[in-house]
């Protein structure tokens, strides 16, 4: 797992809230893994606290300060320019938005009036079916030695 915050502190001799306070200082806490009550730290914590205590004088690992903050006029002037750069993305995306709702638009209508065609396609056929279909009654009807006549004028020559 590591070496805990007391055997390190025995080790250097020092205490155990300076070892944590180095642990601070350093910005060596993702290194420490807690175990119930027990921290631990891993390889490069020990070595970086030991390498602090014994080199006191050695300007310690903390991260740079941070840079100086951009003077509040030219902050807004960033933010407005950024501002206006997602309006204009925003006006460009609202007109894509459009044009692609309006070829939907007309992709739908088309759909419908193919729709409709077939539907009336298929009304037509189901009145032909329907008169095949009382014709072939009519005859299935008759003696057979006059099926063939009523056929040739029910059905017409060849049939359809």
């Amino acid at each position: 797992m590591g070496i805990t915050k007391r055997e390190i502190a025995s080790e250097l001799g020092v205490s155990k809230r300076t070892v944590a306070n180095y642990i601070e200082k350093l910005g060596l806490g993702n290194h420490v893994s807690r175990n119930g009550n027990t921290d631990f730290l891993d390889d490069f914590a020990a070595a970086a606290i030991a390498d602090a205590l014994k080199n006191p004088g050695k300007p310690s690992r903390q991260p740079a300060a941070a840079p100086a903050a951009p003077a509040p006029d030219s902050l807004v002037d960033s933010l407005a320019a950024q501002l206006e750069i997602e309006r204009s993305r925003n006006a460009e995306l609202m007109e894509a938005l459009a044009a692609e709702r309006d070829r939907a638009a007309r992709a739908e209508a088309e759909a419908k009036a193919q729709l409709a065609e077939a539907n009336a396609r298929v009304a037509e056929l189901a009145g032909k079916l329907a008169s095949l279909a009382e014709r072939q009654q009519a005859i299935a009807a008759t003696p057979w030695w006059r099926r063939g006549r009523m056929a040739m004028k029910l059905l017409g020559p060849g049939g359809e």
